[in-house]
Order: structure tokens, then C-alpha cells, then sequence
């Protein structure tokens, strides 16, 4: 996927940059020499050298006007196989780059990679850690989790105005070593820091003694058995919480005022999306858009009479502006909900796919979108109902 470049006859490559670098590779090896090992430099040579006897002269392209024309198809077909029509899922650390080019990544993402590019280096980090983040392997969605926790930023001292690059205190960089590794050696994982009180309870224990490996050369049976049970209940405290059944998370907290918007709310905290996809869909678009008409009402003072002739995009982008005005949401965050209203989205939480679970008997919502949908609104909603 490509865009022009000024320079009449040459273009961007916005996806297929892997591909591209192959084949530079091939056509010109010496590139790379010192950047690989000796042995990866010899076969990547005589790579070379077969691929001169027949070298590839053209490549086929899509060539799109302008990027944004070109991120829809990019998330589509990096984002999941979204029922067939996507290809390969990028890891989070990969994506995470992509959101912090395109202005649309989650706030901190673009924090977590400067972070990862700081540590990666220092001696405390493994060497199963740092291929992870040389690989784009690195669990970057972890990362950004724990540093959007306010507790967490207060307790390390990771201020809004540090430098990341520059002026990091020692009990920061200390502390941000530790989580990066943590997480990096999978000492840690997610289903350990999903709720605010287990990510409070880990930075305040983030540097007591850790557990020692199993003691498989104990001489007491007693021992022997303390040992399997807390080797068997470290199993089952990483493995990976079930995907939830739900459009809204169970631990997902907001303070709604208005009865009937917070039984709405309370319901799609309970209702089992996959059975009840079609119920659940409904349910979805009506609290989003009761939460719009709350805010427009309460908030920005806007007339009934006007919430009630004004369209749902309308209703986002008014409400999207005032976020922004009174600085409650960046640009950067609000890029794909004003994408959304727009009709040019990125997220599954478009104005034409909320209109179709509502007015369209051709289409059928899948349980998965739905929850894809309440996860890229979420930032948006916590602002709408702040606790």
C-alpha cells in the first residue's frame, strides 16, 4: 500500500515495509553488514547472489491518494482477521507505533515506547525482555496500563513533564527497569493487573523480595509439599483470565447520575453478549446515545428541542468539541471518535455500524465487534461520566 511522494514517479510505502527492506536487502547486502551476525551476513549474501540472476523489477501495488484513505484498509488488515477480510494481527508493541504515527493511540502508548527504548538497555533487563522489545514483541498494552494509572505515576515519579529521555530520577528509571522486566520475563501478566487494586498492590510491592525458583532438592516431605502447592497456585494465577462475556467490563467504573442511563449501564455489565448479541447491540447504542443527549443537556445547555433534531454524529462531534475545548481529551484522543462520527473510522464503533444494529434486519452484530466497540469508547465514556 502506497501513497505519491512529491517527487513525481516515487511513492511511500505505508504497508509492506518488511517486504521492501527484503528486497533492498537482496539487491544491496552490505546494508545490513554489521547490524546482523556473520553467519545471518553469509546467507543473506548468497541470498544476494541468486537473487541477481533474477531479480525482481516490479513490484504491484495499491496506490491510495492520500494516508488516510489508506489506514482504513492498514487496520483492516492488521488489527485481526475480522471475520476474513484481515490478514495478520499486529503484536501491541507494533501497533502501538502505528497509533503514535497516525495521532490515535491510547493515551501513554507513545510514553510506554519511549520507556521501552530507555530500559532496554540497562544491565537488569534480560535477554528474553530485550529481544521481546527489539522483536516488537514487548506486551506494550501492559505497560501503558500500569503509567495511565494515576497512583502509579505519583508512587514512581513519573510526572507529566519528566523527559523520558533525559531527566528520569533514579527511583523512576529503578521502578520503570523493574516493570519492564516484570512484565518482559512474564513474572507478570496481565490478568495480574487488571482491576485498580491489584495494579496499586503491585507497584507498592515492587521491589520486596521475590519468590525463589521451586526447590526441587528439598529434604522434608513437608517442604516438598509447600512447594508443589505453590508451584501449583502460581500456575493457576497466570493463567489468563477467560475473555469476558460481556459488552462492559464487570470492573469497568463510572458514576452515572441519570437512573434509567445507569440501569442501561448496569445491564451491559450483566447481559451475555454471546448469546444476546442482538440485545446487546441495541442496548449499546441507546446508552451511548442517552449519554450524549445527558451531556448536551446538562453540560453544554443545549436546548431539548435542538438534542432532539440533531443526529447522533452531530451529538458525538458537539460533544467530542467541548472535550477538547475545556482540555478533558486531547486531539490525539479524540481523532477516532471524530472519525467515527465522521463515517471515515478506524474503530468497529462507527455511526453507520451503530445505525445498522438498530435500523438494518441485514445485519447481524458479532459479539466480538461489540465488545471492540465498548473497548475503543471506553476513554470517551469516562469523560462523559467522570467518577
Amino acid at each position: 500500500m502506497v501513497i505519491p511522494a512529491k517527487q513525481k514517479g516515487r511513492f511511500y510505502v505505508l504497508d509492506g515495509n518488511r517486504r521492501l527492506t527484503a528486497l533492498r536487502m537482496l539487491e544491496r547486502p552490505n546494508l545490513v553488514k554489521g547490524l546482523v551476525d556473520d553467519a545471518k551476513f553469509k546467507k543473506i549474501k548468497a541470498l544476494s547472489a541468486q537473487y541477481k540472476s533474477n531479480p525482481i523489477r516490479h513490484l504491484q501495488c495499491i496506490v491510495f491518494k492520500s494516508r488516510d484513505d489508506a489506514n482504513i484498509w492498514i487496520q483492516l488488515t492488521h488489527r485481526g482477521q475480522s471475520q476474513g477480510a484481515g490478514l495478520v494481527e499486529w503484536d501491541g508493541q507494533v501497533a502501538a507505533r502505528y497509533d503514535e504515527r497516525s495521532g490515535i493511540g491510547e493515551r501513554g502508548a507513545s510514553t510506554a515506547l519511549q520507556i521501552l527504548e530507555v530500559v532496554k538497555d540497562d544491565r537488569k533487563i534480560s535477554q528474553t525482555t530485550r529481544d521481546k522489545i527489539e522483536n516488537g514483541k514487548f506486551p506494550i498494552t501492559n505497560l501503558t496500563r500500569l503509567i495511565n494509572t494515576p497512583y502509579i505515576r505519583k508512587k514512581i515519579g513519573l510526572d507529566a513533564k519528566v523527559d523520558i529521555n533525559k531527566n528520569l530520577e533514579s527511583k523512576t528509571f529503578r521502578s520503570l527497569v523493574q516493570i519492564v522486566e516484570d512484565f518482559g520475563s512474564e513474572y507478570k501478566t496481565v490478568s495480574d493487573i487488571k482491576r485498580l487494586s491489584q495494579r496499586i498492590e503491585y507497584i507498592d510491592r515492587l521491589f520486596e523480595p521475590r519468590p525463589a525458583a521451586d526447590n526441587k532438592t528439598s529434604s522434608t516431605q513437608a517442604t516438598k509439599t509447600t512447594t508443589s502447592q505453590t508451584s501449583t497456585n502460581n500456575k493457576s494465577s497466570r493463567k489468563e483470565e477467560k475473555p469476558r462475556n460481556t459488552i462492559i467490563p464487570k470492573d469497568f467504573l463510572a458514576e452515572i447520575s441519570q437512573p434509567r442511563i445507569n440501569r442501561i449501564f448496569v445491564e451491559l455489565k450483566k447481559l451475555n453478549v454471546d448469546e444476546l448479541s442482538n440485545a446487546g447491540s441495541v442496548l449499546l447504542r441507546v446508552f451511548l446515545e442517552l449519554s450524549l443527549d445527558h451531556y448536551l443537556e446538562e453540560t453544554i445547555k443545549w436546548p431539548e428541542q435542538q438534542v432532539e433534531n440533531s443526529t447522533l454524529s452531530q451529538k458525538l462531534t458537539a460533544v467530542a468539541n467541548d472535550l477538547e475545548r475545556k482540555q478533558i481529551m486531547s486531539p490525539k484522543q479524540l481523532a477516532p471518535i471524530r472519525k467515527a462520527a465522521g463515517g471515515q473510522t478506524l474503530l468497529v464503533a462507527s455511526i453507520k455500524t451503530l445505525h445498522g444494529y438498530v435500523h438494518n434486519k441485514y445485519f447481524s452484530p458479532i459479539p466480538s465487534e461489540l465488545r471492540t466497540t465498548w473497548d475503543d469508547i471506553a476513554l470517551f465514556i469516562t469523560k462523559l461520566w467522570p467518577i
